[in-house]
Parts: structure tokens; sequence; C-alpha cells
């Protein structure tokens, strides 16, 4: 409690000697002008942090760069890619997806209103992020209707979604319309196997009428299409398949019963036998139809650690790229398995590199300046306190010896100086600046810098200051002299 005193009284006077009429002036504008310059850098390293910052985070929530689409020329090119190249996706951290897949610029995706909390198996959290892409959670939790368990048959939403049709002619949404009726038909075609006869008959006749009873489902006014995903045209329940390929291998019923298993109803709706709607035996742990030609084909890639964030060793945090499977990609690319939005690699890529290089750039800017004028700032004070005071300074020693504070007192003033601009300046900005643009962690990272920096400058400060009244830490001190000022 004395040395704290002590300590208080001695700043109260080494102030007042400071704030005198012959040295004010001085050593105002040597403050003014060091802290303006600190905090002119301190003020553009956080703007330029908050840019940047926003930019990353907005980066690694585009989930659209956690999906590809890649396009296989022919049934076998596409049996053998998941054959050979699928498991080393896996090593890559990719997954392909065996639950949707692109068919004339169309999106056939199963409709699967269970799906299982995280943790999940990948494909299940692939398909949780398609559903999130295109807005399809209520569509498919309400595809199938409040029914009776018990029943044998179920009531189904038959309706498909026009994904960037909010804007388009009435004669473009009708085209769409008929080729979606012709393209389910050519699927039933090639899933039928080798039905003949009256149950062939029966069979066509029950897909067309699953075809003409589809209906399109409105776009919402305030639904935005993903710019990497503009290209989806309609957006179709792959469980419309499984009822094709159920429906062509039931021996179980006579031709009459088969006849009513499908019924379609008022209001774009089905009922369809409860088993029509399993996954047909055969995929379940494989691609969905991949023993058809539906021609040109697209399945979607699942990456879910495409993008994350790392920390640099200047302590900061960038993006980390996986690098090696984007390679894969423009081999791939390169061999003809186009992918569906090319654009979006290279988009990618370009992002991430200036994003880094702009995060890097505002972090080497800052501790250069900071760090050099951290260091030059107090070295100044001190030395002005000594060549300016140093008569004071030794007439008061005379009557007190108090070395270890007045060095205390010319350590801690001006890093006192420099922590009340940091800190102003970044609570500033976190009150009114952020607006809850950045995250608490964000902040933490952006501090971080900051901390370290001021703590490297105190300690390499802490010698220098001592240099700077070494006259009055020396073995022989002579304060009889130095009050006289020599």
């Amino acid at each position: 409690m004395m040395f704290k005193a002590d300590f208080r009284k001695l700043l109260v006077v080494c102030l007042k000697m400071l704030f005198r009429k012959s040295t004010r002036q001085r050593f105002l504008c040597l403050v003014a002008a060091f802290l303006f310059i600190m905090g002119f850098n301190t003020h553009s390293y956080l703007k330029k942090f908050q840019d940047a910052e926003i930019r990353k985070l907005q980066t690694l929530e585009e989930k659209a760069f956690n999906v590809f689409f890649l396009r296989f020329r022919t049934k076998n090119d596409y049996l053998r890619f998941h054959q050979r190249q699928a498991p080393e996706l896996v090593r890559l951290d990719a997954v392909p997806l065996n639950m949707a897949f692109l068919y004339q610029n169309n999106l056939f995706i199963q409709y699967q209103g269970d799906l299982p909390p995280a943790p999940a198996p990948v494909d299940l959290q692939g398909l949780a992020l398609l559903y999130k892409l295109f807005d399809l959670n209520s569509a498919a939790a309400d595809f199938r209707l409040a029914a009776d368990p018990a029943d044998y048959s179920v009531r189904v939403r038959n309706r498909y979604i026009d994904h960037n049709g909010r804007d388009l002619d009435l004669d473009i949404v009708l085209a769409r319309h008929n080729a979606l009726k012709g393209d389910l038909a050519d699927a039933a075609d090639l899933i039928r196997g080798n039905l003949s006869g009256k149950r062939l008959a029966v069979f066509n006749d029950l897909t067309w009428r699953i075809a003409n009873n589809i209906s399109r489902d409105d776009p919402e006014i305030d639904r935005t299409v993903n710019p990497f995903f503009s290209r989806v045209a309609l957006i179709v329940p792959l469980n419309l398949f499984h009822i094709f390929a159920n429906m062509a291998k039931d021996v179980t019923m006579d031709i009459v019963d088969y006849a009513e298993s499908i019924q379609a109803a008022a209001g774009a709706t089905l009922s369809v036998e409860a088993t029509y709607l399993q996954i047909p035996d055969g995929y379940t742990d494989t691609l969905f139809y991949g023993d058809i030609d539906l021609y040109p084909r697209y399945v979607p890639v699942y990456t879910p650690r495409l993008l994350t964030a790392r920390w640099h060793w200047m302590l900061y945090e960038d993006i980390a790229l996986n690098a090696a499977f984007l390679e894969k990609l423009d081999r791939l690319h390169f061999k003809g398995n186009y992918l569906f939005s090319y654009e979006k690699t290279l988009s990618l890529k370009e992002r991430v590199r200036k994003i880094n290089a702009d995060i890097f750039d505002n972090h080497v800017d800052f501790y250069m300046t900071d760090l050099s004028m951290g260091i030059v700032f107090p070295f100044m004070i001190s030395l002005f306190a000594f060549i300016h005071l140093k008569t004071e300074l030794a007439f008061l020693l005379m009557f007190k010896n108090r070395i270890r504070e007045l060095l205390l007192v010319f350590w801690v003033l001006p890093l006192g100086l420099i922590l009340l601009v940091k800190t102003g300046l970044a609570g500033f900005y976190l009150l009114h600046h952020f607006n809850g643009a950045l995250t608490t962690a964000a902040a933490g990272v952006m501090l971080l810098p900051m901390t370290v920096a001021f703590i490297f400058t105190a300690i390499v400060f802490y010698p220098i200051n001592r240099w700077c009244f070494s006259q009055f830490t020396g073995e022989q001190l002579n304060l009889s002299v130095l009050h006289k000022g020599r």
C-alpha cells in the first residue's frame, strides 16, 4: 500500500512537470502526433478487418460451395465412376449423393420428411443441405398427407416446384410443364423392364395418370434463387420414380387391382399403395437409377469441409481450401465429366484468394506500423522527459530515492496512452459499427493481434525506458551535477 501511494504521488508530480508552461506545448504536440498516427493505423485495421471478416464469413456460410454436380455421358461412364472414382472422393472428404440428380435441368430429389438429427450419415447431411439450398424442407415434410398407418394406400402431393420460373412467360411455363410430363413418361418407359401384354398397358396408363395429374407449385414472391443454381428449372420428387420402379416389379396383384393401385384425385394428389413409396430393391446402397439411361445426367457430389477457417501464424483466421478436391474436379472436368456450374469453382478460387490476400495485407500493415510506432512513441516520451525534466527529476531524487517508481511512471504513462487509443477505438467499433454483423468469436480474433502487439511493445520498451534514464541508474550517480543540467 505504501508503494502504491508513493507511486500515485510521484505520477502526479511527473504529470505536473510535463504540463508546466515551458514544456507543455512541445509535449502535447509530441503526444498528439504519435497518437494520431497510431489511432489512424488502428482505425484502418479495424475497418479493413470488418470488411474482410464479413466477406470471409459470407463465403464460409455459402453452402452452394459444398455441392457440385458432375455430368456423365453414358450409363457405363456413370457406373464406372461410382466403382472407381467414388472411393477416391471419399478420401478427399467428399461423397456422391444417391438421393438426387439433374436431368434436363430438372432436379429430381427424394422427398424425405423425417431426416435424422445431427450427427446424421454424410449422404443424409448432403440431402439436408440440398433441402436448405432449394428451400424444400416444408415441401418434403408435406409430401405425404396425413393418413391412418393401417391403410394400404396413402395420399401424396403430386406437385413440382418451378425453381426459377417466377418471372417467365406463360408459354414458357406451359412448355416446361409439357416437357416434364414427357420426361416422366420417358423415365417410366426406361424403368418398366420386361413388362408385356395387359400389365404393360396398365403400367403405361398408370404412369400417364401420374404425369397428367402433376401440378406446378407457383414460386413464392420472396423466394430467392441461388445464383450458383439459377439454371435449375424444376424440382421434382424422386419418389415418383420409386412408384414407377415398385409398380413395374409388382406381380402380387391381378390386373383389376393393379389398375386401381394408383388413383389421381383433385388438387394434384395421388392415392398410391404404401409399398410403392419405399426405396426399390437394389437401390438402397447405390446411386439411384444408375442402370438406366436418363441422358444427360448430373450427380451431386457433397463436400462438407471444402472451406474451413484456419489460424495463421500472424494471429488471424483466413480461409483454407480443399485444394486436392478441386484439383480432382478439374481432372474430371478435363476428361469429360463436366460440371453443371463450372464457373462456381473459378469464382470460389478467386474469392478465397482475394479475401486471404486482403486479410494478410491488412495484418502486415497493422503490425509494421503498430509495432514501430508503439516502440518509437514511448521512447520519445521517455527521452523527452529525461532531456527536459532532468534537473527537476534530479532535484526530486535528492530528497526521495524513488528511481524505481520514476522508471515505472515513464514506462506506464506512454503505454497507458497507447492502450487508451486501442481500447477506445475497438470499443467504439464493437458498439456502433459491427451492428451484429460479426460474432463474439470474430471480435476476439480482431482483438488478439492488437493485444499481442501491445504486450510485445510493453516488453521491448522496458529496457529502452531504462536506457533513457540510465544516468539515474548507473553505478556512479551525481544528482547535483544532473540537477545543474550537465
